[in-house]
């Protein structure tokens, strides 16, 4: 199995597809903070708009897809600046909500939606990665992408038998076709994406990826990629902003955190098992270090499922 596929089976991620927007006039999105480890995105299906975030403002126009990895609060907008904003009205078909802004000037048509990566996304992204903003041209090698956000479009606006079940499939997909085609640049996004582009590591994190539990040490993923530890070392910290043992222990924990969710039969002291603790009060120490909650407080705060979150507030 390819490292991608790897993480992916072992952190579950999921994607929810939440917005699907038509804009005409004077509009303005207006994105709050969202909790750690959701990370919206828009993809800019037709049109043109405006982004302001982190006190910056670029124009974003069709084929350009955006992700922000720390949930940052940011406000899409019309190029349109004359005349009075035009109010929102939003649908919800059964699948997503449908957002429609009536006015004069360019249309423009949005794809919004959130990736859910478990109590935090920092061992994926690191936490400079305000915003990743992906062009046409980094993507031209995948035209499948287009086909999946067409069918995406297609199947959120139809009440055919099963429609729902292929939009929640097709959107989990997207997450995968989206982090395949981060990992194919020339420079990935720091943290784990660009990590596992270094083909010098590879080995080690196929290795920790199909047993998160073993007594991993440096030297045993340094001997998996038969190098050094020295060597191995420098490789990891040239790729990756944590040393290799933070990186297991993070792994570790995004793990836990999807198993307290995931699998609610099995015990506490189960899941630390299979993260590789040697005892409970260790896990426990460790969760509450990394997240401030005990295993068993996140677990009962957890009971929100993914989708059930507003992405968007549009100002009239």
């Amino acid at each position: 199995m390819d490292n991608l596929s790897s993480l992916l089976a072992v952190l579950a991620p999921q994607c929810v597809v939440n917005l699907h927007c038509r804009f005409n006039g004077r509009w303005a999105a207006d994105h709050q903070q969202l909790p750690a480890g959701i990370v919206p995105w828009h993809v800019i299906m037709r049109g043109e708009a405006r982004l302001h975030i982190a006190g910056k403002t670029l124009n974003v126009r069709a084929g350009d897809i955006l992700l922000l990895p720390q949930g940052s609060p940011h406000i899409l907008e019309s190029l349109v600046d004359w005349g009075q904003v035009v109010p929102a009205q939003g649908h919800h078909n059964g699948i997503l909500t449908q957002v429609r802004t009536e006015g004069s000037g360019p249309s423009v048509e949005v794809l919004c939606g959130e990736f859910y990566f478990g109590a935090d996304c920092t061992w994926l992204f690191a936490e400079e990665s305000e915003l990743i903003h992906l062009q046409p041209a980094e993507r031209k090698s995948f035209p499948e992408l287009e086909m999946l956000l067409t069918m995406l479009v297609r199947e959120s606006q139809n009440s055919l038998p099963g429609s729902m079940a292929m939009v929640k499939g097709l959107a989990n997909t997207l997450l995968a076709m989206m982090l395949r085609i981060l990992l194919s640049l020339r420079e990935p996004p720091p943290g784990m994406l660009r990590l596992m582009s270094d083909k010098r590591l590879t080995p080690a994190l196929l290795a920790v990826f199909a047993d998160p539990a073993y007594p991993w040490t440096l030297e045993l993923m340094a001997e998996r990629c038969f190098l050094s530890r020295a060597t191995f070392a420098r490789y990891f910290a040239h790729s990756y902003h944590q040393t290799p043992q933070s990186w297991l222990t993070h792994l570790r924990m995004a793990l836990a955190s999807r198993l307290l969710i995931d699998e609610r039969v099995l015990a506490v002291d189960i899941i630390a098992e299979r993260c590789g603790f040697l005892s409970l009060s260790s896990f426990t120490k460790a969760f509450k270090k990394r997240y401030g909650i005990t295993p068993s407080v996140y677990r009962k705060a957890s009971l929100q499922k993914p989708g059930r979150r507003a992405d968007s507030h549009l100002t009239a």
